[in-house]
């Protein structure tokens, strides 16, 4: 029987205010749990938490939660097995352990508890690698051009984001393609691209800057902009339904080969994958684990890869 993500870790953790705590004396590296229930574990954890922080890209991406799980249990298996990793069961377990204390700001940046950070592994930098743990930096990082990565710091502040994600807490400045530290709420910016997650730019012109306001996440909320309204929160499932009177509502969901896209004035997104097929639409999208790997730097076209242990080492 699988075993409750709140549960304790072998009996060498306490549960405190939400998250394992380790007790005096005892290292997670003592457990001696499967890499299978591990993995099972914290593919829990992890789609869990998505479901709480960002439904609607659940429903996107996989469709419902078994789905999800079972796909990150599998390539959380496959990820341990890669070679010269540092990562270990008794580690991945503890960040099972510990993902649930997460708050959803934290979460949505990437800004991981520390036991969820991965060990450095022993491949020095400018070397391939799929994924973190096998690198003495603690990052592998992967294009949007490559199936595979190399050994690297993460990117910091200022660094570019043009091909590449930024590292742990931060965003990509769309302007700039720089990475930035998040504006918070009442904080300054030029594009939602800076805001925190759960905020969004309010306010800005070409030559004014707007501010960073929290995003609305109840149906019937206003969404009208020009009266003071924000915009409605997209991860919640939620758009702007402008024949309402520019309420928040909820977005539909469609399988594959059912209508999508704006109809008689509601949306209807697609799940599990699917993507709207429009006239003139770039399509389609990769199914989880695969992503498209891009053949040009910001293109919208690419092949969809997976990257593997066996596809990169």
């Amino acid at each position: 029987m699988r075993r409750e993500i709140g549960s304790l870790l072998l009996g060498c953790c306490i549960v405190a205010a939400g998250a394992a705590v380790l007790s005096t004396g005892c290292s997670s590296e003592s457990t001696n749990v499967s890499a299978q229930q591990a993995c099972t574990d914290l593919a829990a954890a992890r789609c869990q938490k998505m479901q709480q922080c960002n439904p609607q890209g659940l429903l996107n991406t996989y469709g419902d939660l078994s789905t999800c799980e079972s796909t990150q249990s599998s390539t959380c298996t496959t990820n341990l097995s890669a070679p010269q990793t540092a990562q270990t069961p008794a580690h991945t377990e503890a960040c099972a352990q510990a993902l649930p204390g997460e708050s959803c700001s934290d979460y949505l940046l990437g800004n991981v508890a520390s036991a969820c950070q991965p060990p450095a592994g022993p491949r020095a930098a400018g070397t391939a690698c799929s994924v973190s743990a096998q690198c003495a930096t603690a990052y592998c990082l992967i294009p949007r051009t490559a199936q595979c990565g190399t050994c690297e710091a993460a990117p910091g502040v200022s660094a570019s984001c043009s091909n590449n994600a930024c590292g742990p807490g931060l965003l990509c400045d769309s302007a700039t393609e720089q990475c930035v530290t998040p504006v918070a709420a009442g904080g300054s910016c030029a594009d939602s691209s800076v805001c925190t997650p759960g905020t969004t730019c309010i306010g800005n012109t070409p030559s004014t800057p707007g501010t960073c306001v929290a995003v609305a996440d109840a149906v019937g909320a206003s969404c009208d902009l020009a009266d003071g309204g924000t915009r409605c929160d997209g991860r919640q499932g939620l758009y702007c339904n402008v024949p309402l009177g520019r309420v928040c509502a909820r977005i539909a969901n469609a399988t594959v080969s059912q209508e999508c896209g704006t109809v008689d004035g509601g949306v209807i997104d697609c799940s599990a994958g699917g993507f709207c097929q429009k006239l003139g639409s770039v399509g389609p999208t990769c199914a989880a684990p695969a992503r498209c790997v891009l053949s040009v730097a910001s293109g919208t076209s690419g092949s969809c890869k997976t990257t593997t242990p066996t596809a990169c080492n």
